[in-house]
């Protein structure tokens, strides 16, 4: 996790660094508007569906790998990735041909001009879906294979390449430098981890070889995890779609305030879960359930114990950050204030997050995803009620709180919900109190 942690925080550290440098080149304005509801959207459907492949993948490889050898692992994942490849490259062919109505409820206040800039946006970057599905299978197999680093590392060259093509781009491209430097730094991402791949042995081509009961499973539970990702992941998508109805640079405000607890969310949760992931489906091929209940108890007390602390100090100079971060060229004084208190009610999620990423890797474990679809809708009710009800008292700020909110209220339905419907074998044992009485 420690490893996990660093590594993908030195790449969100990358992404910030992108931001700050575009706060500075375009300030509060509608070109980065533009640019972040484009790149959301488009994140977002590849996030969703390249994503959902580590955590449906990650337990069934291992499974096959530990039961019928490494050759029938290998065979799934081929299987895998070429399935992958197909739905991502069509999705995104779908998505380029009704860019207009796809982009239109989250820039529904966008003037025509800057709502066709959001629209040529969204097309450059289209193609960083399929190259995602790529980039997702060859990392799961790699991180069943206990080697996290360097995956964790190579997503550092989107915001890299971006930098430099703002720098050198920026003055005669204007905000599409941004939307090229992403795809570019996706497309050598996904290079870096096929030359890791093909130094492991792995072939990197996709390879249908038919289905087989290992792909079935693998189906069974990546959508359970595309429905919920789709809720879950959802909200940045309703905050910024409810943000674009409150004016100009609203957008742009609420991606800089989210900005510090974007990074802090890749060094905890993100870690915890790919680190976490391939630990679990082992103790549950091995049907270790005492061990595995003592695992999350003791994660999560650890967890906390780091982050509330944390959270509490940074909370507290979250003025001095943004100023230092953000306050230069078009980034003025009145902004550092809405920025601030937009960044200070959105750390208060993180504790919640950290210990959500924890349960939910222990249901993607036990291949048991359908468990997420009712928190998922819980969390995306919740979320779109809070962010219309806050913003009428708050403003922007209203938005971050209410991602607090959910994230607390989601975590404790999610346990709840874990205990009540596991297996037997794998509930948590009863404790002393219950053994003596």
């Amino acid at each position: 996790m420690a490893v996990i942690g660093i590594c993908t925080g030195l790449v969100k550290l990358a992404g910030a660094a992108k931001v700050i440098f575009s706060a500075r080149v375009f300030g509060v304005s509608d070109n980065i508007d533009a640019y972040f509801v484009a790149f959301l959207v488009a994140s977002f459907f590849g996030d969703t569906l390249a994503g959902s492949l580590n955590p449906a993948l990650v337990p069934t490889f291992i499974h096959v790998r530990e039961i019928e050898g490494r050759a029938a692992a290998q065979r799934l994942y081929q299987n895998v990735m070429a399935g992958a490849v197909v739905l991502l490259a069509a999705v995104a062919a779908l998505l380029l041909a009704s860019a207009e109505w796809t982009l239109r409820p989250f820039a529904s206040s966008f003037s025509a001009s800057k709502f066709a800039l959001t629209c040529s946006l969204f097309r450059v970057m289209l193609p960083m879906m399929p190259i995602a599905a790529l980039a997702t299978v060859w990392r799961s197999v790699l991180n069943s294979e206990q080697r996290f680093a360097f995956p964790a590392m190579f997503p550092a060259a989107t915001p890299v390449i971006s930098i430099l093509f703002l720098f050198r781009f920026a003055a005669t491209w204007g905000v599409y430098s941004l939307a090229a430097g992403t795809l570019i730094g996706a497309a050598l991402e996904a290079a870096l981890l096929a030359a890791m791949m093909l130094s492991r042995g792995f072939p990197i081509l996709p390879r249908w070889s038919g289905r087989v009961p290992a792909v079935d499973q693998v189906l069974a539970q990546y959508w359970p995890v595309v429905a919920g990702i789709i809720l879950l992941g959802g909200a940045p998508l309703i905050d910024q779609s409810i943000a674009a109805m409150l004016g100009s640079g609203s957008v742009s405000a609420l991606q800089y305030g989210t900005r510090l607890t974007v990074v802090l969310l890749a060094m905890g949760p993100s870690a915890v879960a790919t680190a976490i992931l391939p630990h679990f489906s082992t103790l549950i091929v091995t049907r270790d359930g005492s061990e595995l209940w003592h695992s999350l108890r003791s994660y999560a007390a650890i967890i906390l114990a780091v982050t509330i602390p944390v959270i509490a100090l940074l909370i507290a100079f979250s003025e001095p950050i943004v100023r230092l971060l953000f306050e230069r060229g078009h980034f003025t004084g009145a902004a550092t204030e809405v920025v601030t208190s937009v960044q200070r009610y959105s750390l208060l999620q993180i504790p919640a997050a950290m210990v959500m990423a924890l349960a939910v890797r222990l249901i993607s474990s036990m291949k048991v995803n359908q468990l997420l679809l009712r928190a998922a809708v819980l969390f995306g009710v919740l979320n779109l009620l809070l962010d219309l009800l806050l913003i009428r008292w708050m403003g922007i700020s209203g938005i971050a709180l209410s991602s607090a909110i959910v994230q607390s209220i989601t975590v404790i339905y999610l346990i709840g919900l874990m205990r009540n419907r596991l297996p037997a074998s794998l509930k948590p044992p009863p404790s002393r109190e219950a053994v003596s009485r």
